[in-house]
């Protein structure tokens, strides 16, 4: 027997009560059943298209799920017992064969660039002395940072 289906019998218990309260109740598609107590709300999220797309989905990938699921349990276990991961056997020519990339284009061959956070004049100064050709931050508000940058002005400590 399905372990989860007392779990099942009591939600679908839940949800008549609710349903007789007048809280939830939802279209289902055929073969489509909802574990869990439903409540308000969920019904403008969960409408009968939503839940066909997901059966869909569950019934054309499940198989394939199942089979993942299954590889990484045997290949755990292999872990479990000692061994160590390594590469997939199927790449070994070409880990091993005689090539090369060619050179990035000019427009790419220098990306380097600072992420800094948090946007604090410590964090801002190091990134301008990085050597970067640019630099990211998060500004969670531009007024806290306005504040933060004042003192350096538009050009003073920018990298070139």
């Amino acid at each position: 027997m399905d372990p989860s289906y007392s779990a099942y019998e009591d939600a679908v218990s839940r949800n008549k009560e609710s349903a007789a309260r007048g809280v939830v109740e939802l279209e289902l598609p055929a073969g489509v059943r909802v574990r869990g107590l439903l409540q308000s709300g969920y019904q403008s999220v969960l409408t009968r298209e939503a839940l066909q797309f997901v059966a869909d989905l569950e019934r054309r990938f499940r198989p394939r799920v199942k089979y993942v699921l299954a590889c990484r349990r045997e290949e755990q276990a292999r872990y479990d017992a000692g061994e160590l991961p390594g590469f997939d056997p199927a790449t070994k020519a070409i880990r091993e064969g005689d090539w090369v990339c060619s050179a990035p284009p000019p427009a790419i061959a220098d990306r380097r660039v600072e992420i800094t956070g948090p946007v604090e004049r410590k964090m801002i100064i190091n990134a301008l002395n990085c050597g970067a050709k640019m630099f990211m931050v998060s500004v969670p508000l531009i007024v806290n940072s306005s504040i933060l940058l004042f003192p350096f002005g538009p050009r003073e400590n920018a990298c070139n």
